[in-house]
């Protein structure tokens, strides 16, 4: 039978992420909104993970450890769901964080959305391995239906920032464990498609920090993420109602070039110029994706090096400046600490 007083079941899919994990339980736990069970499924991990999350769950008991084979993401989110049973449900990655009001925000948005929305997001903080907060990362707010999703290639940008009815688990059914990457995205877009809660709400709050592509993540696969991708476009594109499906190949393709995966550039720049190159040029990835299409395998070289040159300095420079601000913050507060905390003279 469920607790009518928990609200929210919190999943944490888990492996080998031992030098992150605590810092994504804490910030759960420290939630203000306090009505939620907490589930953290260790897929298998050969590290020090589920130690972190046991000595954790000793001193609160709204989180459990669940430990089976690993299975991948989208089983271990399976088990998850079907452990919990809160009408909503939000998915942490071991690597991610929230802030303090993340619930208590996205639980409001859930409560006050308009008819049809199944899912909220919030926008999201892009931080290094180790934790600092480099920079926010821009994100469409508002409504989001099937067609946006795709045509802006997955507005949440990743499972940690969403709030879910679990209505619409129980009418599309359980992740994709044939998939190894795009597990979520393709979730979204089954809700989206399928349910009767077609509709995301993407809302302008920075609750979320993402750990980027730190040592071991999924998505630091690119060649597996991409040919996840092209299933997942090829299952939902022609599903697209508002525009034509060729642009919800725009943005895979520009992403595809920049990482060097020409032969996935190529295809997908194929499909999406099926959309009409006015249509292209009118939208600003259009435009990109025309220019690296046309740029031909030994300019978009150059072109790559550049970007990732520009993409460096500017990660370095706001890490030095933070790294800078926090000296300077300390040598204020040690100027200006009371007579109480100052060394006695003499």
């Amino acid at each position: 039978m469920r607790n009518t007083n928990v609200l929210i079941s919190v999943i944490t899919p888990a492996y080998n992420v031992g030098p992150w994990i605590g810092d994504a339980l804490d910030s759960v736990l420290a939630q203000t909104e306090s009505r939620f069970e907490y589930v953290v499924v260790d897929d298998g991990s050969t590290d020090d993970t589920a130690d972190v999350v046991r000595a954790r769950a000793a001193r609160d008991s709204r989180l459990r450890l669940v430990q089976v084979p690993n299975g991948g993401s989208g089983a271990a989110r399976n088990r998850a769901l079907a452990e919990t049973s809160a009408p909503f449900v939000a998915f942490l990655d071991g690597d991610d964080r929230w802030h303090p009001r993340f619930l208590e925000h996205m639980l409001a948005t859930m409560h006050t959305a308009p008819p049809g929305v199944g899912m909220a997001y919030c926008h999201t903080r892009v931080m290094l391995e180790n934790g600092q907060v480099v920079a926010p990362r821009w994100q469409p707010a508002g409504r989001v239906d099937l067609d946006r999703l795709l045509v802006e290639n997955d507005p949440p940008h990743n499972g940690s920032s969403l709030m879910i009815r679990r209505a619409c688990f129980d009418q599309v059914g359980g992740f994709d464990t044939s998939l190894p990457s795009a597990v979520d995205f393709e979730m979204w877009l089954r809700i989206a498609r399928s349910s009767s809660y077609p509709l995301m709400w993407g809302v302008r709050r920075y609750l979320l920090d993402m750990r980027l592509m730190r040592t071991g993540s999924i998505s630091a696969n690119r060649q597996r993420r991409f040919e996840c991708l092209d299933k997942v476009l090829a299952d939902y594109a022609p599903a697209m109602t508002r525009m034509h499906p060729g642009m919800a190949y725009i943005r895979p393709a520009v992403f595809a070039y920049r990482d060097g995966l020409d032969d996935f550039g190529d295809r997908w720049a194929m499909f999406a110029r099926e959309a009409g190159t006015a249509a292209l040029a009118r939208d600003s990835w259009g435009r990109s994706l025309l220019a690296w299409n046309g740029a031909g395998r030994e300019r978009r070289a150059t072109m790559r090096a550049a970007r990732e040159g520009i993409r460096r300095y500017a990660y370095q420079g706001v890490s030095g400046a933070l790294r800078t601000a926090g000296r300077l913050t300390g040598l204020r507060n040690r100027i200006v600490a009371p007579a109480t905390e100052r060394p006695a003279a003499g």
